[in-house]
């Protein structure tokens, strides 16, 4: 049958449609839903063009009642399709899946491996909205809000231990995975003091590798150190970790397992451990009380700009220590949580934030601790509960923080006691003369030294009236420096001599900067040193008579004053009032202030000794003496009648 002939009119309209049904077709051909993108999931990596759009929404399902994200598993049902095909099918042996900042907390036996996963869905979630002004990230002395990064300046990688870089900062995210025990096994055999191996962290972001532990691959490990470890990782995807009870060891143990935390983040590493002790120092201690500084809390604040926040801090950090012959905390030393757990017997610990007297200084935080034994070396490590603003579940860095121990003895005589807390001499805390004959705590010691400087100081103010102070510049008797500096800097001096700082008679006398004192009457308990009558005069009494006659505490030895203290004086009051210090070198100098000379602490942490006093300093374990800026200064000489001795 021929075909009809077409007008040219129907033969443009039989064209327009056959190519607009063509068109549909193609349309519908390719909108398909049964098209799929023709990548594997598992297998996206940074170098994927498309990773981004893939990983960008994940479908989260949620469990309200536990707080719990996890990724949602779709699988389609194909008859006649072997599984192998489509996907995995749950094992029975699948990990536990984790949330950002929330401790998991779990026993460990000798030889068990516990498996962990943080899912893509929650590396790629919304980071914390709630960050502290102290965070373990500052601590290696840089901030971390807003930062993937953790590049320095020199363009090198901090000391976690971090994977190889892929591409840019869009295509990983830092996960922080941390580890504490808080207990661990005992030997069986009570005579050893060998701690319990330490727990292994395996690592792993394969899908061919979903239970890292020993003998799995691929994997990175990395072990405890003292109950701790954090591994930080560049993350792409589902990252998975365990933690092995490690059995491997000669020596028998109990069944106690080890108890765990466990917790990762995107944010900063919820548990931390600060390898330093330099934040904190050992002022003083006598035979049954110690007394430790946190130091300026600004030194582990990176950024600098939460001073006005930390001087209207409470008290951020806590102590923990024991004795040095106690293996309780052996192998869990730098663990935040086995530090709470430990036992501390009748150790007592008062903390309270005190304002320094000393200009742009923040306050700080000290600790007097009582209840310890006399002549007794104690470990003694810093710490803080969560991230200085928050503690617990679901908070940046709030597992704790632990700083490395260092170490201080008590002293051995009970004529020196530690005083603190004083109301005109608040920067004296240190050990003064003392009898517990006559004053039965430390608090009747600090208001009767207090009282008696005080009463000292009005005699100067009497003085210094007479001085006009409130006149034009040009009146005054210094145009570098006025009333304001002369009172404080003989407010200083007179503390640190008229409440001098004393130290066991029994200590090797060998030191330049100790002096003996009061040889000539008796020790509280009523004995007497040999009579020597080649004895000087002066080392028979105190350098204060009050001393020998309301506290009578017998011979001791003092940390004489700073000379600066009396060049300081000096320096900044009216020639009028008549102050001049001795000529160096002379009896009545090297019997009345001393230098100060520093030595580097020992290897061990031990606190090193200051060699002079000067109220409100502080000895970090690194050995560098705390001291404001205006002490070291040029000496000036004026001829005076009055001398500071």
């Amino acid at each position: 049958m021929p075909l009809p002939k077409l007008s040219p009119l129907q033969s443009r309209l039989a064209a327009s449609l056959i190519a607009s049904l063509m068109l549909l077709l193609l349309y519908f051909t390719f909108a398909s839903p049964h098209f799929a993108y023709a990548a594997d999931v598992d297998s996206i990596r940074a170098e994927d063009h498309n990773h981004e759009r893939l990983l960008a929404r994940p479908f989260l399902d949620i469990d309200v009642d536990g707080l719990e994200l996890r990724e949602m598993a779709y699988e389609v049902e194909f008859m006649g399709i072997d599984r192998g095909i489509i996907g995995r099918a749950p094992t029975g042996n699948e990990p536990t899946g984790v949330i950002n900042n929330r401790k998991e907390q779990i026993n460990i036996a000798l030889g068990q491996t516990v498996s962990y996963m943080f899912t893509n869905a929650s590396l790629w979630g919304a980071k914390s909205t709630t960050k502290a002004y102290l965070s373990p990230l500052r601590l290696q002395g840089r901030d971390y809000e807003d930062e993937d990064d953790l590049e320095d300046e020199d363009g090198e990688e901090e000391e976690l231990k971090l994977k190889p870089r892929q591409s840019s900062s869009s295509d990983f995210r830092t996960l922080y995975i941390s580890v504490t025990a808080c207990t661990q096994p005992k030997a069986l055999d009570n005579t050893t003091s060998v701690p319990a191996p330490q727990l292994q962290l395996y690592i792993s972001q394969s899908p061919n590798n979903t239970t890292p532990g020993p003998g799995n691959a691929p994997q990175s490990m990395v072990e405890l150190d003292g109950g701790y470890a954090m591994y930080a990782l560049n993350a792409t995807g589902d990252v998975y970790f365990g933690v092995f009870g490690n059995n491997n060891t000669k020596t028998a143990f109990n069944d106690l397992p080890w108890n765990v935390e466990i917790a990762a983040s995107i944010d900063a590493p919820y548990h931390y451990y600060y390898n330093s002790s330099d934040n904190l120092a050992f002022t003083d201690s006598d035979a049954s009380a110690a007394l430790l500084v946190a130091g300026n809390p600004m030194k582990l604040d990176g950024s600098g700009n939460n001073w006005s926040k930390w001087e209207n801090a409470s008290t951020p950090f806590r102590v923990f220590m024991t004795k040095s012959d106690d293996q309780s905390i052996v192998g869990l030393q730098n663990s935040y949580c086995a530090w709470k757990q430990i036992d501390q017997g009748q150790i007592s610990v008062n903390s309270t934030v005190a304002k320094r007297s000393i200009a742009n200084h923040l306050p700080e935080e000290r600790f007097y601790v009582a209840g310890l034994a006399a002549g007794t070396k104690y470990h003694v490590s810093l710490a803080m509960d969560g991230n200085s603003t928050d503690a617990g579940l679901g908070v940046v860095g709030g597992g704790g923080i632990v700083f490395r121990q260092t170490n201080f003895s008590t002293s051995i005589d009970n004529n020196c006691a530690v005083i603190t807390g004083l109301s005109f001499c608040e920067d004296v805390s240190y050990r003064v003369p003392s009898n517990l004959n006559n004053f039965a705590n430390a608090t009747l010691l600090a208001n009767f030294y207090d009282n008696y400087a005080l009463q000292q100081f009005q005699y100067f103010e009497n003085v210094l009236s007479t001085v006009p102070c409130e006149t034009t510049s040009s009146a005054q008797y210094s145009l570098a420096r006025t009333c304001e500096n002369c009172t404080a800097a003989y407010k200083q001096w007179l503390c640190a001599v008229a409440i001098p700082r004393c130290t066991d008679f029994s200590f090797p006398a060998s030191e330049d900067y100790l002096r003996p004192r009061a040889m000539g009457f008796p020790f509280p308990n009523g004995t007497l040193l040999p009579a020597d009558p080649n004895r000087p005069a002066y080392l028979n009494n105190s350098r204060n008579p009050v001393i020998d006659a309301n506290v009578t505490s017998g011979p001791y030895q003092e940390i004489l004053p700073c000379e600066d203290l009396c060049y300081h004086v000096v320096q900044s009051c009216p020639a009028s009032m008549g102050f001049e210090c001795p000529m160096p070198d002379s009896l009545t100098f090297t019997q009345s202030y001393g230098s100060i000379t520093i030595t580097s602490s020992s290897a061990s942490g031990n606190a090193t000794p200051v060699s002079c006093n000067y109220p409100g300093e502080t000895l970090f374990s690194g050995g560098s003496l705390a001291l404001p800026s205006q002490v070291l200064m040029v000496v000036i000489w004026v001829g005076m009648g009055l001398m500071c001795i």
